[in-house]
């Protein structure tokens, strides 16, 4: 009762006293910190610290190697995936740390991180930091509150900046946001998209997107909790991790597009799936200083600046994107801009990458032990120079989307009969289509004999007259296919 007497004694968001009552309770040197591994507070320096917490309060946050170091060890994970103390031992270089995450509820709001301060840590030292680990939530609470203020601006701006407009408007207005957004001047930035989706949605076509004017005005407006400040970094579950230990035993740890400015963007996601973006905009905040990040609905948009001649920056982030198992992401990289105007046409780029991602995703059968695993279930990233010609066939469907709209003929029949009805007959033109007309392979696609596939083909001709042997119907037949697939 006395230590969260010491605690609850000191002015909310007072995170320096905090450190000072912890360090005086724990018996060790005190660092809070916030998810990204900045510095917010630290504790008065009574011996010499050891070279990794000079280094650390020097800089104002943990070195990027060591970020790496401890990501890569499995430390985070098991950070974040624990209420309980976790220990770094001593291991020649640093002395012993004990570490225990901040949390409010499900949401990470920074982390104690003890170390011995020329002396060994108290006895109750892991004890002591669990019960500071309660008492901090409403000091970091205040923190993160009137830290998102500030985070929230830096998100508009960032959104700003991504706005063609914004240059065609207000050129110095497009100055003021690069500086509220945090970006070095005369620094090139390549832009990255991620896009969230449920990794187990069944249907017949998991990825709905509706049409949504995103960067048409100023109306695409932040999504409150900055992205840059993540609150809840959930992580995978995985085994313990070898070397690190819970204060009880190893814990489980469980070009610019001219033809439109609407861009197919998901509807807004789920807590869970908002959840997904904080691990991402966590892992590129970590990823490289400098890395800006904002939100629109499911998506999260990273500013990556590039070094020297760097072509492309974001490179290091794709395996990450690809490895988030709560969800299916779909990540795609724009490519560098010359200067700030550059930043749409990026941004541009990096959202057909994730268009593309998402149609080849649809199209694929779902295999596996129930309808919407296998294929439906890998997330997948790319750069804008690995899907040039898919990216130009969405341009080119988005121009002639609308004119189709206004036309008939034999596969408007067939695609009418096919929502109506809940026929097949587009489906198995489709991938007839794909297989360069061999029966064979488009049947081991659809997962039907190919006397199957014929009869279907042939019932085709007969009730919508199309005739797959013309060229001209087989290329209207693709674009028709292609559109419908779009819009199911």
């Amino acid at each position: 009762m006395g230590e969260v007497g010491e605690l609850g004694g000191l002015r909310l968001g007072d995170l320096p006293g905090l450190a000072n009552t912890v360090a005086d309770l724990v018996g060790g040197a005190i660092t809070i910190e916030d998810p990204q591994s900045r510095v917010l507070a630290y504790s008065r320096l009574e011996h010499e610290p050891d070279p990794m917490r000079r280094l650390t309060i020097l800089g104002q946050e943990v070195p990027r190697w060591r970020v790496h170091e401890l990501r890569e060890s499995g430390f985070f994970r098991t950070l974040w995936n624990t209420d309980d103390v976790v220990r770094l031992p001593a291991d020649g270089r640093y002395a012993e740390r004990l570490v225990i995450a901040v949390r409010d509820s499900s949401e990470v709001l920074g982390s104690l991180w003890a170390a011995a301060d020329g002396r060994p840590l108290a006895e109750g030292a892991a004890e002591a930091l669990r019960t500071a680990a309660r008492a901090a939530v409403p000091h970091l609470s205040h923190h993160r509150t009137w830290s998102r203020v500030a985070a929230r601006a830096r998100e508009e701006a960032v959104h700003a900046l991504l706005e063609h407009r914004t240059y065609a408007e207000d050129s110095a207005y497009a100055a003021r946001a690069a500086r509220e957004a945090g970006l070095v001047p005369g620094r090139r930035y390549a832009v990255m998209v991620a896009e969230v989706h449920p990794s187990a949605v069944m249907g017949a076509n998991p990825f709905t997107v509706v049409s949504a004017e995103v960067y048409g005005g100023r109306a695409a407006r932040a999504v409150p909790g900055s992205s840059s400040l993540p609150g809840s970094p959930s992580l995978p579950a995985s085994s313990s991790v070898p070397g690190l230990s819970s204060a009880h035993g190893p814990p489980s740890v469980p070009a610019p597009s001219p033809v439109s400015p609407v861009s197919p963007v998901p509807v807004s996601g789920s807590a869970s799936e908002q959840r997904v973006l904080d691990v991402l905009a966590l892992q590129a905040t970590a990823y490289r200083p400098g890395c800006v990040t904002a939100r629109t609905g499911r998506r999260l948009h990273v500013l990556v600046p590039a070094a020297g001649g760097e072509t492309d920056p974001a490179r290091g982030l794709l395996p990450a994107a690809r490895s988030v198992s709560r969800g299916v992401v779909f990540t795609g990289v724009g490519p560098v801009a010359a200067d700030l105007s550059g930043l749409p046409a990026s941004r541009e780029a990096a959202e057909l990458v994730v268009r593309v991602l998402r149609e080849r995703a649809a199209r694929e059968p779902a295999t596996g032990d129930r309808p919407g695993t296998g294929p439906w279930a890998v997330s997948a990233a790319a750069a804008y120079d690995e899907v040039v010609p898919e990216a130009a066939l969405l341009r080119v469907l988005d121009r002639v989307g609308p004119l189709w709209e206004t036309l008939s003929g034999p596969v408007h029949a067939m695609t009418e009969h096919d929502r109506a009805h809940g026929s097949a007959y587009g489906a198995t033109v489709a991938a007839y289509l794909d297989a360069f007309g061999d029966t064979g392979v488009a049947a081991r696609r659809l997962n039907v004999h190919a006397n199957t596939l014929r009869y279907r083909l042939r019932r085709a001709r007969e009730l919508f007259g199309l005739d797959l042997d013309d060229p001209t119907v087989r290329l209207l037949a693709d674009i028709g296919l292609r559109l419908a697939r779009r819009t199911r």
